[in-house]
């Protein structure tokens, strides 16, 4: 038969079944119809021999959702992108923004965040400049669930948490809100509540709250950048979700692969001085991305009034690594603004990590950016069921890139360049890079990129 495209002697990577062999792959309608050890015919013929055809990377933290960016995206091999921590608290206009316009797929959370920003009538804004006071009151928690549960509805694909940022929110409000996403059977997305490698209100305290709340309310939790957060004792929080998943707990967690932060200069992480403690560093270590400065106690007072984005260089590289070979992180690129985490994530793990370093397998780096994304997906979205492998009857969401060369090229200083290695990548069987080129589409060709969303429920 003839296919409506064919790529030839490509060595076939499939994290789902530790397939890794050279075929050639035959594409109907979008949909992977056959993967042969025979020469295939179509309409479309491309060899792949030497390059690497695999699942389409699938980030499931990103805040980074315009066409600028999805662009970026595509150039480093993903071809679904979802907002899970922050999320929306409108999930129907959120996802009306997007439709027919996107070259990636896209989704988004119901978030606590902008539920309980609304609840308290905050000004909009990107997280919260203070924090409400505790919703105590039987009404604000009941309205905080009603805004959650209405998201659920709509088909939101997990419920969204940054507890840190609203640290006025009770511990019985989250549990709540737990209750919701276990109720609707969706992953909690959750940015802890405290950071830091201190004992008092450190990292671990703060994910023992996540524990605790994953066994009472039996709810899916996918701790974010947990790196980042817990510092020099990351070895020991994947030792306690290690042992959480042993004993039962649906848990994971996320990491991208670079040593800064990035985040508002003017939220709620900065509102008194043990941050400094907390993280082990002083102004100097911060980075105002408007700027490029580096900044001392006078410029973080002057920039901490006007607000805007600083990345934070506090990241243990020992805690990357430690999430790299951990079986149950995902890698999530936390995507903004001014961070080279947003243009270059997944081509760093495979060409950093994987080829110069060693430190994962490809194999397993792989899996980490496409089917174990997808499998914390699926409870909300069977369109994640098809996604995130290379069998028959997968969508082709497909990156096929060059071992030898793939590279992230974005840097603090230029963070919007697109990585390199990455020849082809299609969404949903077509093609948005080819031949190592992003595809530019006229005004009157609708985008392939699609709607992921839950069940709607009227």
């Amino acid at each position: 038969m003839e296919y409506d495209l064919v790529f030839l002697n490509g060595r076939v990577v499939n994290p789902e079944t530790n397939f890794d062999a050279i075929r050639s792959i035959g594409i109907i309608d979008g949909t992977i119809a056959s993967i042969s050890e025979n020469i295939l015919k179509g309409k479309i013929e491309l060899d792949i021999s030497n390059l690497i055809i695999c699942p389409g990377f699938i980030d499931v933290h990103s805040h980074a959702h315009t066409d600028e960016y999805y662009k970026l995206k595509c150039q480093d091999g993903v071809t679904s992108v979802f907002e899970l921590e922050i999320g929306t608290n409108d999930i129907d206009q959120w996802y009306a923004e997007r439709e027919s316009k996107t070259l990636i797929n896209y989704g988004v959370a119901i978030g606590h965040i902008p539920a309980r920003m609304k609840v308290f009538n905050h000004p909009p804004a990107f997280v919260p400049q203070s924090d409400s006071p505790a919703a105590l009151q039987t009404d604000k928690i009941d309205q905080i669930k009603k805004e959650i549960e209405y998201g659920l509805r709509r088909g939101a694909m997990a419920v969204g948490f940054g507890i840190h940022y609203v640290s006025g929110a009770t511990r019985w409000e989250i549990v709540e809100c737990f209750r919701l996403a276990k109720k609707y059977n969706v992953c909690c997305h959750v940015h802890m509540r405290y950071f830091g490698a201190q004992e008092k209100n450190g990292s671990l305290a703060a994910l023992q709250e996540v524990l605790a709340l994953g066994a009472c309310t039996r709810a899916a939790i996918n701790v974010c950048h947990l790196h980042s957060t817990c510092l020099s004792v990351t070895d020991k929080a994947l030792e306690l979700l290690h042992d959480a998943r042993k004993n039962g707990m649906d848990i994971t967690t996320e990491f991208y692969p670079y040593m800064a932060g990035c985040s508002d200069i003017n939220s709620a992480l900065f509102n008194d001085d043990l941050w400094q403690e907390q993280l082990g560093i002083s102004y100097d270590s911060l980075t105002y991305v408007n700027t490029g400065e580096r900044l001392d106690a006078i410029s973080f007072a002057k920039y901490r009034k006007e607000g805007g984005l600083i990345l934070i260089n506090s990241v243990p590289e020992q805690a990357v690594i430690d999430c790299l070979q951990s079986p149950i992180t995902l890698m999530g690129s936390d995507a903004l603004r001014g961070h080279p985490r947003a243009a270059g994530a997944c081509a760093r793990v495979l060409g950093h990590y994987v080829r110069e370093r060693g430190i994962i397998t490809l194999m397993e780096a792989i899996r980490k950016m496409s089917l174990l994304p997808a499998q914390i997906l699926e409870s909300a979205s069977s369109q994640m069921k098809t996604r995130g492998r290379i069998c028959e009857g997968a969508t082709a969401d497909l990156c096929i890139f060059d071992p030898m060369t793939i590279k992230d090229c974005a840097t603090y200083e230029q963070p919007k360049l697109p990585s390199q290695g990455i020849i082809h990548v299609l969404v949903n069987g077509r093609f948005v890079v080819r031949d190592g080129k992003l595809v530019i589409m006229d005004k009157n060709t609708k985008p392939p990129g699609q709607a992921i969303r839950g069940v709607i429920r009227d």
